[in-house]
């Protein structure tokens, strides 16, 4: 193979191989640019660089497989205004004690408020104690001098007492009340709370040479080129690292390469293969729109020789230098006016710091005075791997050990059970620290690693809580995916403290059973990306978003691990996920602690309701590390030029995704709709509001403690869960008033589509539970609409009319805590309306492949309404099923046996009163026209020792409900392999109900015969054996001649009966390690009888003669 200049009449074959990857470039500058281009005589030609990299075939004939565009047409301002840049010395060569010239650059920069910094107590009481001082006095509109007039003097001894007032003059007992809701807890809501925009100046230095300050000098000084264009014929994209050694040696005198992706393009195949030598830009605030991608790499990274010595004590400075980082120079100036918010943003990084410092010290006093320690340590070093690691530059290290705990991840994360050759060849990576511009040599690092260590299986764990340590290689590292479904009850009560030995470092042991972990792994397999082709944009941080997100980044995993046992699967997503400020943020917190709790995982505040296959999102992954969250508001949405206006940018799309339902929306025709939402309504649609609650609630106890007033409105199970939080927080029962509406029996789709987000039955319960507390209920009170404060956005009270007798009823409050089901926004349906995306009053139109009226732009949730309308159930369905559709319709990850209706059942679970935990199960309806809303099905119950169970089973006795009521703290994913199933499948439950051998389902589903259908290949059995005999089932069915229990039907029943026998038989001796309970085969009664036979044979005369007596 061999580079060359491009000459102009190169210019069709250059063109021909662009057209396949960029067609768009053909019409856009003509069909002679790289003709153009090549023979521009003009003052800035020079600074063009047009390569092209051919091959000899069999017959010698050249074929032209590559093609480079560089250029040093670099504005070096720009990208340091817009960039941060200084991390790479400003894109300048360095001055070395030459002179230089000097300007100085205001830029701008973002900090990110640290976790410990947002939802925890002193977060809050620092913010409370920040808004009282600072602002109050300037937003109060003078209610507080109004107040003074609300109070009336005593004539005993001149004490001021509360007028007891009606109307308007009851606000100004509530007005510290409504302080702290509007300019404190709302302020959660702002986008400044989490992202801090700080106005620094650059020193920018660069070398003077023999122009003076100015573009020409800068032109001169510049260390980079910029890779305008590349791409490889398709066979070639493998050896694209031999591109970028071209590259390098085009420019010998820069040391930098920058590559460009436009916001408003999507990447080609050859940029995305390149990118795996690049690392990103962060860019800065900018006035510029549109901001292109910026990617760098450096030529030490190409040419550069990567090796790894043994730590040896002149090393120990060196870690610790590598490890504190940045931190270690930074010196908090007081004249800033950002320096107490950037202390705040790195209040985490500094405590993790200073503890894991603490901790590789005891490591590596270890290893120095331990001769057999447990622990590895190694500098990684660039240079010369022939010379002493003293003549080579020091660029990280790595802390390592033996894993040993493989086998307890088999729980809860989807691992291979055949590689077991690896026992005793795992480590576990403690702690690794790399400079960003190495984190491509990653292979190469981890291949000397285990060839100085003989590992050559790495894992790194991250805990969700507690102490988290470094890892600058984890994004190039293949994240274990946790199991879709689990197979057992995972409780999540605190265990008793036990007394358990601990080594002399004091390193924690995880509890891989209970804690949340993200595991990372690196089998030495080489790195291979996966993609979407388009940009997607993702309006909403839903359940469903959330298992979109995590299939798009999972689809290279399946269950025969062809991928992840042959390749480093990386993702590398072209994503961006819009939401409100502080969702994301809520979520992914795990600093926040409950004081009335003792378990947070069974905290109404971090309980989650969805399935495993979404909580898992948020506590066992991470998607921030793939995905573009970006907080604000839709403004607009631009159909033709497809890009979404949020407040601050603009962000196109090639495709975009509307998954913005909110489970809880507070609607009246009769109420006009406001643009500001009343600061004391709440509504749970995320854990953000469940925070904000909870600090409402306290503000509450702590201002109004006797006089307060909470009303709750809804008719749902989670309207008990919300009482339930309530009660268990320090809310007495006689202080709060509960208002149900009218559930329309004959026009609710609940009835003939199943939910499990509602149960009639139990509801009837708790309202006689929460009745015996003392607690108001009224039943048929529709909401009808709220009085606000004349000055203030602050409800008063509320009204509520009677669904027959119209009446109506008001209500004072001082919170309003809503759960009415609405899906559909207001403010959404502004912009949606403003798009011209069809809606039929809050629901949007969809066709069957969830497209709208624009076929670029998708709506998936309970908030769409299908055209024609289908005869299945498509709402209230497993978000795992709906968004795997949703990633076949788009062809990113194609379902080979794919069908339109729903299959998967949809789990709910939630807190009750009393401690109650509710786990509630649905099958969605196949075919809604043959199930009417009257019809019955058959229900089997059973209770003991505190757990209420129910299967439902319907006509065909196939089981489409399961509830469990229960005191045991714990989730119960695993019933989900069990709903859907025939009951005949299910050991016969029908039966055994019936003859009163189950007393519980919940122990029933927990049995040894269970692990066979919840096996993962148990649906590849299924499916064989259902396209051998359905064909001879069909024909023996249809036969003319056929007769009732004839020979030739119970001829073909026993010689079923035998295949399915042995094919089961097969199924368990294939898999029998896989299984937690031992189930008994024939060859193991073959072998006991073995053993027998050899001891008959083998007697001695004395007792053959003893049994010949007896």
């Amino acid at each position: 193979m061999t580079y060359r200049k491009a000459l102009a009449e190169d210019n069709d074959d250059i063109i021909a191989l662009q057209e396949i990857e960029m067609p768009e470039l053909r019409e856009e500058l003509g069909d002679y640019y790289i003709a153009e281009e090549v023979m521009r005589q003009d003052s800035e030609a020079e600074k063009s660089f047009l390569v092209v990299a051919e091959t000899s075939n069999q017959c010698e004939e050249t074929e032209m497989v590559l093609f480079l565009w560089m250029t040093t047409d670099i504005d070096i301002l720009f990208y340091v205004r817009n960039y941060e840049v200084e991390a790479f010395g400003n894109l300048v060569k360095p001055v070395d004690g030459k002179s230089f010239h000097y300007e100085t650059i205001p830029v701008s920069s973002v900090q990110r408020r640290a976790e410990a910094s947002m939802f925890t107590t002193d977060a809050l009481d620092d913010l409370d104690a920040m808004t009282i001082l600072g602002g109050l006095q300037r937003v109060d509109s003078g209610m507080s001098v109004a107040s003074l007039g609300k109070m009336k003097v005593s004539s005993i001894a001149g004490t001021i007492v509360d007028t007891h007032v009606s109307g308007d003059n009851k606000f100004y007992m509530r007005e510290r009340l409504y302080s702290k809701f509007k300019y404190i807890l709302e302020k959660l809501h702002s986008t400044g709370y989490y992202l801090r925009n700080e106005e620094n100046v650059i020193n920018f230095i660069y070398p003077a040479g023999k122009d003076i300050a100015g573009s020409a000098a800068r032109n001169a000084a510049s260390n980079v080129f910029l890779l305008k264009s590349i791409v490889a014929r398709q066979d070639f994209t493998p050896r694209l690292f031999n591109a970028i050694v071209a590259m390098f040696c085009a420019y010998p005198d820069r040391d930098y390469c920058i590559m460009l992706i436009a916001a408003n393009k999507k990447a080609n195949r050859s940029y995305v293969e390149v990118l795996q030598y690049f690392m990103p830009v962060v860019s800065r605030p900018s006035s510029v729109c549109n901001l292109a991608e910026v990617y760098i790499t450096h030529r030490s990274t190409i040419f550069g020789e990567i090796s790894l010595y043994k730590l040896q004590k002149e090393d120990v400075s060196v870690v610790h230098t590598l490890a504190l980082g940045k931190l270690s120079n930074e010196a908090i100036s007081r004249d800033s006016t950002a320096s107490s918010f950037s202390y705040c943003s790195k209040i985490n990084e500094r405590a993790e710091l200073e503890h894991e410092t603490h901790v590789l010290d005891a490591i590596m006093k270890d290893v120095l005075e331990n001769e057999f320690s447990e622990f590895a340590v190694f500098t990684i070093r660039c240079g010369n791997s022939t010379k002493s690691a003293k003549e080579n530059t020091s660029i990280g290290f790595v802390v390592l050990r033996q894993f040993h705990s493989h086998g307890q991840l088999f729980d809860h994360y989807h691992l291979p059970k055949h590689d077991t050759h690896l026992q005793r060849l795992r480590a576990e990576i403690i702690s690794l620290r790399l400079h960003p511009l190495f984190v491509v040599s990653a292979d190469l690092i981890f291949r000397d690693l285990a060839r100085k260590t003989n590992f050559y299986d790495f894992f790194f764990i991250s805990p969700f809580e507690g102490h988290r340590y470094t890892n600058d290689l984890k994004k190039m590292m293949m994240v274990v995916e946790p199991k879709t479904i689990k197979k057992a009850p995972v409780f999540f009560r605190v265990p008793n403290e036990q007394k358990k030995p601990r080594n002399k470092l004091n390193l924690p042991s995880p509890n891989y059973s209970k804690d949340y972990l993200i595991i990372y792994r690196h089998k030495l397999n080489p790195v291979k990306w996966f993609t979407n082709s388009k940009k997607l944009v993702i309006i909403g941080f839903s359940a469903v978003t959330k298992a979109f997100l995590r299939q798009l980044v999972f689809q290279w995993n399946s269950r025969d691990h062809k991928n992840s046992d042959n390749f480093t699967c990386l993702s590398w997503l072209q994503v961006t996920v819009i939401c409100r400020a502080g969702v994301v943020e809520a979520d992914y917190d795990s600093l926040f602690k409950c004081p009335y709790c003792t378990s947070t995982l069974g905290c109404y505040l971090s309980y989650q309701n969805e399935s495993c296959f979404v909580r898992d999102c948020c506590v066992r992954l991470d998607f921030r590390y793939w995905v573009h969250f970006v907080p604000g508001k839709v403004e607009m949405i631009n159909r033709e030029q497809k890009f979404v206006k949020i407040e601050s940018c603009e962000i196109h799309y090639d495709t975009l995704l509307l998954m913005c339902e909110r489970k809880f929306v507070l609607r009246s025709p009769d109420m006009p709709v406001h643009t500001e939402r009343p600061c004391n309504l709440v509504e749970v649609n995320f854990r953000l509001n469940k925070l904000l609650l909870f600090y409402k609630v306290r503000a509450l106890l702590e201002d109004m403690p006797r006089t307060y007033l909470i009303l709750v409105y809804g008719s749902n199970l989670s309207t008990y869960e919300g009482i339930a939080f309530l009660i268990s927080h320090g809310v007495d029962c006689s202080r709060m008033v509960f208002v149900q509406p009218h559930r329309y029996t004959c026009k609710d789709p609940d009835i003939k589509e199943k939910s499990p987000y509602w149960d009639q039955n139990l509801q009837l319960i708790l309202d006689d539970i929460l009745a015996d507390k003392g607690l108001l209920i009224y039943i048929d009170y529709n909401f009808h609409h709220y009085n606000l404060h004349k000055s203030s956005d602050f409800i008063m009270e509320v009204n509520f009319e009677h669904y027959s007798s119209r009446k109506q009823a008001t209500f004072e409050c001082d919170l309003f805590i809503s759960f009415e089901e609405g899906y559909l926004h207001e403010r959404h349906k502004r912009w949606l309306n403003s798009a011209n995306i069809e809606i039929d009053g809050n629901e949007i139109l969809v066709n069957q492949r969830y497209q709208t009226n624009d076929p670029d732009i998708y709506a998936v949730g309970n908030f769409i309404k299908m055209q024609p309308k289908p005869n299945y159930q498509y709402r209230f369905v497993s978000e795992r099923e709906m968004a795997r559709k949703i990633l076949h319709y788009l062809d990113i990850v194609p379902v080979k046996d794919f069908e339109d209706r729903f299959s998967e059942p949809l789990f709910f679970q939630a807190t009750l009163p009393l401690r109650y935990f509710i786990t509630k199960i649905t099958l969605p309806r196949r075919f809604l026209s043959s199930h009417l809303p009257f019809m019955d099905k058959c229900n089997l119950t059973t209770y003991k020792k505190n757990t209420f169970c129910r299967v439902g089973l319907s006509r065909h006795m196939v089981v489409d409900e399961i509830v469990v009521v229960t005191k045991m703290e714990c989730h119960l994913d695993f019933l989900q392999h069990f709903c859907g199933k025939h009951e005949l499948l299910l050991n016969n439950l029908r039966s055994r109900y019936k003859a009163q051998t189950i007393h519980s389902f919940l122990k029933y589903f927990q049995e040894p015969w269970t692990e066979l259908i919840m096996h993962e290949n148990f649906k590849d059995l299924q499916a064989e054996n259902k396209e051998l005999l359905s064909p001879m089932a069909i024909t023996a069915l249809t036969r003319a001649d056929r007769v009732l229990g004839s020979v030739t039907d119970m001829d073909f029943s026993t010689l079923n009966r035998r295949y399915l026998e042995l094919k089961l038989l097969a199924f368990l001796k294939d898999h029998r390690r896989d299984f937690r309970h031992k189930f008994a085969l024939p060859e193991d009664f073959l072998k006991a009888d073995q053993h027998e036979w050899e001891r008959y044979m083998n007697r001695t005369p004395d007792e053959t003669s003893e049994e010949s007596d007896s």
